[in-house]
């Protein structure tokens, strides 16, 4: 017996809790195993008490979370506790999301008395088991958070059902904020679209379009009220007293330009008739279709000066003006320009010419403008130069003679009107191009009735114009045809065998009614 007990306290060495103690505290030994315990052992007793033995940290206590209190899936929920049925479940789901929905006014938790004791129970109890099972039947004798510091579950508060306004507003912000501009969505939205043009033209109309002398007449014959009449010239009247004032003020260098509502034509014309009738004038019409700024300098030049043509640059031809005025200094000129802002009188080109001839000292310029945006076509330059003195002229007077050569869908292109056109055109021509205008003329009146005539040949007018000696050359030919195009007196085309064919765009018979008038002078 002595040696099984020896044998097995060798083979499983125990620690006892105690020991035997003597008055010398340097011997102590520990007491015999079968002197330990009397009591049976049992499984894993030894893992337990060493255990047991083993000094533990206590743990901390769990501080309970504020608000919505998520459930955990991972702890293992007590089977023992009874679940809360399904139906009561749904049924205050539904008290919940009613209350909610009535009230106006938002709860938060914390003033919420409404505590569900399933929910609380089950939750509570969940917790305690969790806690149960992970810790050992040891774990008990740990001290424990009391109850009181726990707080009451927060029950979760639904959200406000959007009304349909604020669904709207939302969505209206949200789309403004992924908005970007595209200027090619715009184009691409409208390409597909089918335009709708409308059919109403003039030649619906049941009155036909009347005829350019026809309309002429109809207007000189409207007579304006005693009342506006007598406002009108009483205008006219101030503006005359002012002639003094103007020609002193052209007499000190200075340059007159009028501008305002209404046509200032006549007004000029009577300041020219009243005082500068014993001056030397030279009158530019600027409304004129066909007026060329060669056709202003060589009037200077040849009927002024007495200086033959004017050379062909024409920054040389007003050097040669400078020249001329500055050897008779007791000569001086007056330049009436009609619509200085004239449709052939807009270019740059032109502008600067007019204000060369505006600084010389013996000439003086007294113009009239309409357009509203005129001053635009000047730069500080030339302002400079015209050294214009600025006199509002409204007039109210209609502008007759000013569109007497505009187009207009309400007139009817008649032959007169393109004949006073040629006519005008014709007087303002050098000798040489009226004769070589006249061959043309003739040739194209010989061959009046022939079906197939397209035009007079270059070759053939060429050879005619040598016989008569209005040309040395052919390029002396081609620059006068020139002139003619851009005139509009004459079109240029080309035949099937490549030669260029020449005609007058104007009537048969109103183009003999032109030769008649031609060599009756």
């Amino acid at each position: 017996m002595k040696k099984r007990l020896q044998r097995s306290w060798r083979m499983q060495p125990v620690q006892l809790p105690r020991t035997f103690t003597s008055s010398n505290p340097s011997t102590m030994w520990p007491a015999p195993a079968c002197l330990a315990s009397t009591r049976p052992k049992k499984r894993d007793a030894m893992a337990v008490a060493a255990l047991n033995a083993t000094p533990r940290t206590p743990k901390t206590p769990k501080t309970p979370r504020l608000g919505v209190k998520t459930p955990d899936t991972k702890r293992k929920k007590s089977t023992d506790q009874p679940k809360t049925p399904a139906h009561v479940r749904t049924r205050v789901k539904n008290q919940i999301a009613k209350i909610v929905a009535d009230s106006d006014e938002d709860f938060s938790g914390d003033e919420s008395d409404f505590q569900p004791s399933g929910i609380g129970s089950s939750s509570s109890s969940s917790s305690s088991d969790g806690g149960d099972s992970s810790e050992n039947d040891a774990a008990d004798d740990e001290p424990k958070t009391p109850c009181k510091a726990r707080r009451a579950i927060v029950v979760p508060v639904l959200p406000k059902t959007p009304s349909a306004a604020r669904l709207r507003q939302s969505a209206r912000a949200k789309k403004s904020n992924e908005f970007v501009p595209e200027s090619e969505s715009y184009f691409q939205s409208h390409a597909s679209s089918k335009i709708l043009t409308s059919d109403h033209t003039l030649d619906r109309l049941k009155n036909p379009r009347l005829a350019a002398d026809r309309v002429f007449s109809l207007l000189s014959e409207i007579k304006l009220s005693t009342e506006h009449e007598t406002s009108i010239n009483a205008i006219m009247e101030e503006y005359r007293s002012y002639f003094p004032k103007w020609m002193c003020i052209l007499n000190e260098g200075f340059n007159i330009i009028l501008y305002g509502l209404g046509s200032k034509r006549q007004l000029l014309q009577s300041f020219h008739h009243e005082v500068l009738e014993k001056q030397t004038v030279l009158v530019v019409n600027g409304f004129f279709p066909s007026l060329t700024l060669k056709d202003v300098l060589d009037s200077i030049t040849s009927e002024i000066l007495d200086a033959g043509v004017s050379p062909v640059n024409p920054h040389e031809a007003v050097d040669m003006i400078e020249e001329e005025f500055a050897l008779i200094p007791e000569t001086h000129l007056f330049l009436i320009v009609h619509n200085l802002d004239g449709a052939m009188l807009r270019n740059v080109k032109a502008q600067a010419i007019l204000s060369r001839l505006a600084r010389v000292p013996n000439i003086h310029l007294l113009a009239s403008i309409d357009h509203i945006n005129t001053p635009l076509l000047w730069d500080q330059g030339k302002l400079s130069s015209f050294n214009f003195s600025w006199w509002d002229c409204t007039t109210m007077l209609p502008y007759t003679n000013e569109t007497a050569f505009e187009n207009s869908l309400l007139v009817q292109n008649s032959g007169e009107l393109a004949l006073s056109s040629m006519r005008s055109v014709f007087s303002s021509l050098t000798t040489n191009s009226r004769g070589i205008y006249m061959l043309i003329v003739k040739y194209q009146l010989k061959n009046k009735g022939n079906a197939t005539y397209q035009g007079m040949p270059f070759r053939d007018l060429y050879s005619s114009c040598r016989e008569a000696f209005l040309v040395s050359s052919d390029l002396a030919l081609r620059a006068q045809l020139t002139e003619f195009l851009d005139h509009k007196l004459v079109k240029s085309k080309r035949s099937v065998d490549g030669s260029e064919q020449l005609t007058i765009p104007i009537d048969g018979g109103l183009l003999q009614q032109f030769l008649e008038e031609q060599e009756k002078k």
